[in-house]
């Protein structure tokens, strides 16, 4: 009986010397400066909208509010996220403390899928999620280029219209492929919605017709690029028509 009450005593002075402990390291946390601001912008595919700078004056609400030599009981990480976020090509970011006293941002940008010709107004990116984004001086991406001959009613993403989920969907079908990521240069979108392609290295118009059957429309154009363009001349034809059910038609 009175060894387990030792038992209990020492069991119950280790807790109260652990909770101490922590409430004294938590404390000399809280009160340590933060030392240093460590940047790390995740890659996309060699597109940098950004910059470590741009991040350090964002953190500071633009020089207002400095982070660096802070308590990191001042910080409100929450809040710092959000202020980095605001740049529209910054997806996501993350801002923790380690425990050498920095101040870590990870930041995951936007990745733009096309660019937007707007002949009433400033050019804009579309991203892989479909939220339209302006062009930046600091960096141009090599993305295919719509030219819509009509306006949208698009406000922030293309995807609040069906006709935009569409578009969406093509574009995101070429970024993923290698082959037409490389080929295809320029999607014009006419008035009555159908698809004209203009490659990157051969002079053919691609009449695509409406943003649907997209598997079956591109099966038919690699055929025409690995099959009948070698055999026939890269510059023979100037149409390509891929409108019609099992058929390309080229003139």
């Amino acid at each position: 009986m009175k060894r387990d009450l030792k038992t209990i005593l020492l069991v119950g002075v280790s807790a109260v010397f652990l909770l101490v402990i922590i409430g004294f390291t938590s404390v000399k946390s809280g009160s340590r400066q933060v030392n240093d601001v460590l940047v790390d912008i995740e890659d996309q595919h060699g597109n940098y909208f950004t910059d470590r700078l741009e991040i350090l004056n964002l953190l500071n609400a633009e020089s207002t509010d400095y982070v660096l030599g802070l308590s990191v009981s001042q910080l409100d990480l929450k809040m710092l996220e959000e202020r980095v976020e605001a740049n529209p090509f910054i997806k996501d970011a993350q801002v923790y403390r380690d425990i050498m006293g920095n101040l870590v941002v990870k930041v995951k940008q936007a990745q733009p899928i096309a660019r937007v010709f707007n002949a009433k107004g400033p050019d804009q990116y579309i991203d892989e999620d479909g939220f339209l984004l302006p062009t930046s001086a600091r960096h141009t991406a090599r993305v295919p280029i719509i030219e819509p001959e009509r306006g949208f009613s698009w406000k922030e993403n293309i995807t609040e219209t069906e006709y935009g989920r569409k578009i969406l969907s093509m574009l995101k079908y070429i970024q993923e492929d290698e082959f037409w990521r490389a080929q295809i240069a320029q999607i014009v979108i006419t008035k009555d919605g159908e698809l004209t392609l203009l490659p990157q290295v051969t002079k053919q118009e691609i009449y695509f017709g409406m943003p649907d059957e997209l598997e079956e429309k591109f099966r038919k154009l690699k055929v025409f690029y690995k099959e009948i363009l070698p055999n026939k001349g890269w510059n023979t034809y100037s149409v390509v028509n891929l409108k019609f059910k099992n058929q390309i038609v080229c003139e």
